[in-house]
């Protein structure tokens, strides 16, 4: 039997390191797409002023952030006042949220121990989700497309209750009350009760609207809720409240009748206390799996190690230097397996929600009318306030007005 010491072994060790680690890259960094000048001034010459800076956002950043961008925009077109644009956005981004679940190689992905979170198409947290159908949803309503509407609150619901735990589950009042409402509007007075029965127990000091109603105001107010990594390879998702917020409170004004907004839904609750995703499962079983092969890969080196150092002094050096070698590259093996486990969180957010979202539905007779919006602080001190002229004509109870609301913008349906 050739006699190889365990010097010679170290090269073909160090091999094995080389051609392990190669397959290891570092976590990747995302890149925009190269789009060339002429192809983008074609593709925004069609569109808004104002809103081109996020339609290059959507094609520079192409699939991975197309839902993203189209809810970004969806809204940025919405207080703009462009409402078709809006709906595009909004219809674009649900045909893709409503895919993520299919047995399809984008979902495979996302449920891959080896595929870095971040890297992936965005499809949302559940509250994202949830105010996807939201909006599109509004846009229906205002249309008075009742069914439609119905559907995208419905839609909204069911994404809420993919947040895991038991206790946040179905409990997105906003589109409680939403559905219950369109179902108001089409005389479906049964299904209109049992979503107002749900809401109740979630807001049991919620007046609930009068069946002839014919104006329902929507206030939003506040910024969106922020979404860091944290913990071990940044691995963990932490969600905070939005920055700066000032509106805590809205008191309408209409001529001279005071009325207090009903605070029904807060975002960034939602945001904060949705239950664990099943991709927040994974990325724990990344953190401990990698954990574990790194503490594997330590131990079959540190073994491999003490061998080579004993072979010499034994009989049986050939054997022992042959098995520390097949030890080393085990360990390097293991701990390659722990490098390639990513576990960085995904910390994409919907960057222009609100924080709050305020309601008043109410009878009101036909006429003009001056209403006056107060939006205040914890202290009941204002901090703004918008004046605008509202006109409601002569409407069936089975028809509506919507006015939805942030500080300084508006946008009221026709009737």
């Amino acid at each position: 039997m050739q006699n190889f010491s365990h010097i010679k072994k170290t090269p073909f060790i160090l091999a094995a390191v080389l051609l392990i680690f190669a397959g290891c890259a570092g976590r990747q960094e995302f890149k925009k797409i190269d789009v060339p000048e002429a192809d983008m001034q074609s593709y925004l010459a069609d569109k808004p002023a104002e809103l081109r800076p996020g339609f290059r956002a959507m094609l520079e950043e192409g699939k991975r952030n197309y839902v993203l961008n189209n809810m970004r925009v969806g809204i940025d077109a919405l207080l703009l006042g462009h409402r078709e644009i809006a709906k595009r956005c909004f219809d674009n981004a649900l045909s893709h949220i409503e895919a993520v679940f299919a047995d399809n190689e984008n979902a495979k992905k996302a449920r891959s121990l080896w595929y870095e979170e971040g890297m992936k198409d965005f499809k949302g947290e559940p509250y994202e989700r949830a105010m996807a159908y939201y909006y599109r949803g509004l846009l229906y309503l205002a249309d008075k497309d009742y069914e439609n509407a119905r559907a995208c609150f419905k839609s909204g619901i069911i994404q809420d209750a993919f947040a895991e735990e038991n206790q946040n589950r179905c409990d997105f009042a906003l589109l409680l009350f939403l559905e219950g409402y369109s179902s108001l509007k089409l005389g479906d007075h049964q299904l209109a009760t049992a979503a107002f029965d749900e809401l109740k127990k979630l807001r049991p000091d919620f007046i609930l609207p009068p069946g002839d109603s014919n104006l329902l105001i929507i206030v939003e107010t506040g910024t969106s809720p922020r979404k860091l990594a944290d913990g071990v390879g940044h691995g963990e998702l932490k969600f905070f409240r939005g920055r700066n917020i000032m509106e805590k409170r809205v008191t309408l004004h209409i001529d001279d009748k005071e009325l207090a907004a009903y605070p029904i839904e807060d975002i960034a609750w939602q945001a904060m206390t949705r239950g664990g995703r099943p991709v927040d499962k994974i990325i724990k079983s990344q953190v401990q799996f990698r954990k574990t092969q790194e503490k594997i890969g330590t131990t079959l080196t540190d073994i491999s190690s003490n061998m080579l150092l004993a072979s010499p002094i034994t009989s049986h050096s050939d054997t022992l230097s042959g098995v520390s070698a097949a030890l080393g590259i085990l360990g390097v093996a293991e701990m390659a397996l722990a490098a390639r486990t990513r576990t960085h969180a995904d910390t994409r957010y919907w960057n222009n929600l609100p924080d709050s979202v305020h309601i008043l539905c109410l009878k009101i007779a036909p006429g003009s009318y001056q209403l006056r919006t107060e939006y205040l602080n914890d202290s009941s001190v204002k901090v703004s306030e918008d004046i605008e002229k509202i006109k409601i004509t002569s409407i069936d109870a089975n028809s509506m007005i919507l006015l939805w609301k942030r500080p300084g913008i508006n946008y009221i349906s026709g009737d």
